[in-house]
């Protein structure tokens, strides 16, 4: 899977600002694949400024165009190309520590509601104009000859986050700045229930989870009493099986859905737990129901 940070932080045709591990950018994304898979281990906004995309997980999905902007949080997430034109977007990365930061130094009142689901990942942010004149103006330092001072650049970092964290139409993505502010080191639990259904190796996991990978191995092991390569199987089966009785996906596409990296291994492993091929299952379910 493609770590949408790194790739962002590390490829030299992008135009970017960074300051620590706060990141902005122009991303302009070529038009190739349909789908593609992406995890990034911060958190970032996503503001359209041409073509269209549509992020989505097991649980969301959401459609961005021109003028959008999207709250993405930490993690892994899937992605649908539109080829009706180019894909151009500001992206802004922060950490779960420095939008806390922010928020607590600027004593910014926060209320987590129950309308905030532990599953949400994406957030639609409600264009309006303050929000339109923050990006393009912080657009126009990449294109400046002479780079701002870093303070400067911080500034407008922190700007954005105490924008949106005020604006009253947000509240799901406010309640989830709330939990932040009350949380330090992330749930290990709600990381992987979040994540499972994605092809990430067990360093990928750890980093996503603010761990080392000795220390993710421990934890994982106190909290899940398994090996984290056996939960993440009977996870995945347990998922496909789900998709094979009540989609007409295709097994292609539910070995895709639930984290394989191919058919022929998602094939193997459902046959070891279930005694039967995905295709199989599949047509015998459809007999029954019938």
């Amino acid at each position: 899977m493609e770590n949408f940070y790194d790739f962002i932080k590390e490829n030299p045709s992008v135009k970017r600002l960074k300051i620590n591990d706060v990141l902005f950018a122009e991303y302009r994304c070529p038009l190739s694949e349909f789908r593609f898979d992406i995890w990034s281990q911060q958190n970032y906004f996503i503001y359209v400024t041409s073509g269209k995309k549509k992020w989505f997980t097991a649980h969301q999905e959401i459609l961005v165009q021109q003028g959008d902007c999207l709250f993405v949080r930490k993690g892994a997430h899937s992605v649908i190309q539109y080829f009706d034109d180019e894909f151009c977007a500001l992206v802004m990365f922060f950490p779960d520590s420095f939008i806390r930061s922010i928020l607590l130094e600027n004593r910014i009142k926060l209320v987590e509601t129950d309308q905030q689901s532990s599953w949400d990942s994406l957030f639609s942010i409600k264009p309006n104009e303050l929000l339109t004149t923050y990006f393009h103006s912080f657009l126009s330092y990449l294109s400046s000859s002479n780079p701002p001072d870093n303070k400067l650049i911080e500034l407008k970092f922190k700007e954005l986050i105490i924008l949106v964290a005020t604006q009253a139409g947000d509240k799901k993505l406010c309640s989830y700045f709330a939990g932040l502010c009350k949380t330090g080191k992330p749930s290990l639990q709600e990381v992987m229930e979040s994540n499972f259904a994605y092809p990430m190796n067990l360093e990928e996991y750890a980093r996503l989870s603010n761990r080392s990978l000795s220390v993710f191995k421990r934890d994982f092991k106190n909290t899940f009493n398994t090996t984290p390569g056996k939960w993440l199987i009977q996870k995945r089966l347990d998922l496909a099986k789900y998709l094979l009785e009540h989609t007409d996906k295709s097994v292609t596409e539910i070995s895709l859905d639930s984290g394989f990296k191919d058919v022929s291994h998602f094939s193997v492993a459902f046959r070891k737990k279930f005694d039967v091929t995905p295709l199989q299952y599949s047509k015998k379910h459809y007999e029954q129901v019938k």
